[in-house]
């Protein structure tokens, strides 16, 4: 008897035991795989998101550190042709941020919390919910004196303002002018439902354009840092409070940045800079 069993072969209940074993070990593979690749996805947009917002901050940092550099002169307020100056240079500027917005060059810092506050159109809007920053100053390489953009010429006792590649006087230095406003935008290029770091930025024209920095960005916030300190005394230089832009009264010696991703993850980021020329006003 038992051999004429072993004969019969396996029986249909058991068949069906063995798929469905099958089936759910193959159920049970496809399940963690697919865990395994979301879990894999999701880290790669966490590693992306954490890339882009250290890109964005490295940028910004590089331009605070540089905001109210000059060259040759000192300061702003020995440059010739600046709005607010003697005799502001008359040079039209397509797309300005307002009048003179380029040449304001003794305000080389401004920060506002939220809102838009420029004349020139922001792409796609402003996020309401985030800051905007503006930096002026020349780049700190000399360049050939050149027509239809924006220049400073400077030795060390004095500068000026040109437009129209004038050539250089002995002991003189020439540098491109720099004037940007840093903000987000609810949207990006090519894509209406990202939103991105954008600026507005000063060119050969002279004009202002409106450019992407870095698409996945939602929100900017910006502190500024000031001193409390005499100078003469302990703390002089360093940043005593840290306060919302429209609060801070006394010299702004710092700038504290957080910047936020978008997606699900929401990831923020965290830079304090210091203002390398001087308290801004």
């Amino acid at each position: 008897m038992t051999r004429r069993r072993r004969m019969a072969g396996v029986t249909l209940a058991e068949v069906l035991v063995a798929i469905s074993i099958g089936a759910l070990l193959t159920l049970s593979v496809a399940t963690l795989h697919a865990r395994i690749l979301r879990l894999a996805t999701d880290t790669a947009r966490v590693a992306d998101a954490q890339d882009t917002l250290r890109i964005a901050l490295a940028l910004l940092e590089y331009e605070l550190a540089h905001a109210g550099y000059w060259g040759l002169v000192a300061e702003a307020k020995q440059i010739e042709g600046r709005t607010g100056g003697a005799v502001p240079l008359a040079a039209g500027v397509t797309g300005d941020c307002g009048s003179g917005w380029a040449l304001e060059l003794e305000q080389p810092l401004e920060a506002w919390s939220s809102g838009w506050p420029l004349a020139c159109a922001p792409f796609g809007g402003a996020a309401p919910a985030s800051g905007v920053l503006v930096l002026r100053r020349v780049e700190t390489r000399t360049s050939a004196p050149e027509a239809r953009r924006l220049q400073v010429q400077a030795d060390p006792w004095s500068g000026r303002v040109i437009a129209g590649g004038e050539a250089a006087g002995p002991g003189t230095e020439t540098h491109n002018l720099v004037a940007r406003a840093y903000y987000v935008s609810p949207r990006s290029t090519g894509d209406a439902a990202r939103p991105s770091l954008r600026r507005k930025t000063l060119q050969r024209g002279p004009r202002v354009i409106d450019e992407e920095v870095l698409p996945g960005i939602a929100a900017m916030e910006i502190l500024l840092g000031i001193d409390d300190d005499p100078a003469g005394t302990p703390g002089h230089g360093l940043p005593d409070r840290f306060l919302a832009p429209e609060s801070a009264t006394a010299p702004v010696v710092a700038v504290r940045l957080s910047l936020r991703s978008d997606g699900p993850h929401g990831l923020a980021m965290t830079r304090t800079v210091a203002l390398r020329n001087g308290p801004a006003p």
